[in-house]
């Protein structure tokens, strides 16, 4: 019984990165109706802007799952080269698309519990601290750490102006 049960979990956790990929569509096409100006807009909280708040999203994932989860470097890039990346809303959807196909890849490989349960060292809450996580912490730290700045998106297009969308799950 209690085995079922993981499998379940783990299903799970597969299920919650695909909800929070859908709400994120559902931010970019609100964000496909900004204008340039709007887009790269700063303000005074978050990471500024729409765009460079998509980007921090997109890149912590990609971050994660490569250099935490997989072991390989992750070279963070200069923020003239993700501006240029994340230059618009289009372009910010097919970076994201790209990431959640190398997170399935990972949820793949790591889904059976056993996997799910190898630690890994990463970067702690404060500056220059490890801690040892489990995969399955760093999954659920990447798709909560996601849900949490969407709630800043909307906050952005509301000051915006603009309708922010339903973003829930159901």
């Amino acid at each position: 019984m209690a085995r079922a049960t993981m499998t379940q979990e783990r299903m799970g956790l597969a299920e919650y990165f695909e909800q929070t990929w859908k709400a994120r569509e559902k931010l970019l096409d609100a964000a496909e109706k900004l204008t340039p100006e709007e887009w790269v807009r700063e303000f005074e909280f978050s990471w500024k802007s729409m765009q460079l708040l998509f980007a921090h999203i997109i890149e912590v994932e990609r971050s994660w799952m490569l250099e935490d989860i997989r072991g390989k470097k992750y070279e963070p890039e200069s923020q003239a080269a993700i501006r240029n990346r994340y230059a618009t809303p289009a372009l910010t959807r097919t970076q994201g698309r790209e990431v959640a196909d190398i997170t399935r890849s990972v949820l793949e490989e790591y889904a059976p519990a056993a996997r799910m349960q190898e630690t890994r060292e990463a970067g702690g809450a404060e500056p220059g601290t490890r801690v040892q996580l489990t995969v399955e912490q760093i999954l659920t730290h990447v798709f909560t750490h996601e849900l949490r700045h969407q709630g800043q998106v909307q906050v952005i297009l509301r000051l915006l102006s603009k309708k922010a969308p339903n973003a829930d799950w159901f």
